[in-house]
């Protein structure tokens, strides 16, 4: 197993301690990174139909992991949030792993760090350009050129 798998695994096995789907706890590490967020934006961050975000935000608000509210300014607009026991309980589940990456990052330059963070952030853009269906070579694959460096056999 490599380093996907296992971040994938290690994943679905904090899904199943809160007794979750794969995708719940998804939109609920958005919303712990990122904060309230409108019904809206959570579709928009996982690619969701609003629908489908409904539906989702209804599980979770029954599992007592989210709240929902009025937006103060604009009724039509509903925030979500992470209860605060949702966020004590990811919190808890999730603090051994930190701690052990925390441990492993010491272990290594600052340099060497910044260079693991910087092929990281670049194959999170690979990863977003593969999703949107853009790629490097594709404005030059539509035109009929070859992509720089020459054809692909």
């Amino acid at each position: 197993m490599g380093y996907f798998g296992a971040a994938s695994a290690f994943d679905q096995r904090v899904a199943e301690h809160f007794k979750l789907s794969p995708t719940d706890m998804r939109c609920l590490d958005l919303l712990a990174r990122l904060g309230p967020m409108t019904a809206g934006q959570l579709a928009e961050e996982t690619a969701m139909s609003t629908g489908a975000v409904t539906f989702l935000l209804d599980r979770l608000e029954e599992a007592g992991v989210v709240k929902r509210r009025r937006d103060t300014e604009d009724r039509r607009r509903v925030w979500v949030e992470l209860t605060p026991a949702a966020t004590k309980r990811l919190h808890r589940a999730q603090e051994p792993i930190k701690e052990e990456m925390r441990d492993l990052a010491q272990r290594f330059k600052a340099e060497e760090l910044a260079v693991v963070r910087d092929f990281m952030r670049e194959a999170k853009e690979i990863f977003q350009r593969q999703i949107s269906g853009e790629t490097r070579h594709s404005a030059s694959e539509h035109c009929g050129e070859d992509p720089p460096g020459g054809p692909v056999s």
